[in-house]
């Protein structure tokens, strides 16, 4: 039945369009000629110190990310964002997923749970989902998942157009977190990280919640 589906619909690999699985996004040479970042070498990125010299203001404990946002995840980012283009999230998964597993299997610590960033409720409806929780809600299947306990509370001007300090006035008390997570480390997750504005400021609130510590788990960075 699988094989019957691919042959009436078939998906082609976003990069070199060789039919692959109605499932993937990627074929498997291609996933493995992206340029990722080397998450077993660095379970931890702020240790690294070319991304320590480019977000120096962190105020989470741990950074996970995929890759920089350079082609072609800039046009797969932007494309599921604003096109909600289906295949791109299919590449993306297969990313996160490959990134994820090598990340757990080297790592001797694991986060509590999980949060994905949550979109303000009326950016929300007028987008109509959330792109990030897409891409890593399936990724995170086996892991705990809070969907409700961060709220944006905030309605904030969109990041991309603003300087790294209107950044963070911006995101000022932007989340509140509504559940107590004293002793937790937890994991929050975004799709693209340009200064840590975002980040710190779901950090401040799970650390007022009494979170113990707090990881960052992201897609993509931006390279200053």
């Amino acid at each position: 039945m699988k094989g019957l589906f691919n042959w009436l619909f078939p998906s082609y690999c976003v990069q070199c369009k060789s039919p692959v699985s109605a499932s993937l996004g990627l074929c498997e040479y291609c996933l493995e000629d992206l340029a990722l970042l080397d998450v077993t070498k660095h379970p931890n990125l702020l240790h690294r110190p070319d991304i320590v010299d480019m977000f120096p203001s962190c105020e989470f404990d741990r950074l996970f990310a995929c890759a920089f946002y350079r082609p072609p995840f800039e046009q797969w980012l932007t494309q599921l964002k604003f096109s909600n283009q289906i295949h791109y999230k299919k590449a993306l998964q297969q990313v996160v997923h490959r990134q994820l597993n090598a990340f757990f299997k080297y790592s001797t610590q694991s986060p509590d749970l999980f949060i994905i960033l949550p979109l303000h409720k009326s950016r929300f409806l007028k987008r109509g989902f959330n792109q990030v929780s897409q891409v890593w809600h399936p990724c995170l299947c086996s892991r705990v998942v809070l969907n409700n306990a961060l709220i944006r509370n905030k309605k904030t001007h969109a990041q991309s157009q603003l300087t790294k300090a209107k950044r963070i006035k911006n995101l000022t008390n932007a989340f509140i977190c509504t559940e107590d997570m004293s002793g937790k480390t937890v994991a929050i997750v975004d799709d693209i990280m340009t200064t840590g504005a975002t980040l710190n400021a779901a950090t401040q609130a799970l650390k007022k919640a009494g979170a113990k510590q707090v990881w960052a788990f992201t897609t993509c960075l931006t390279p200053i």
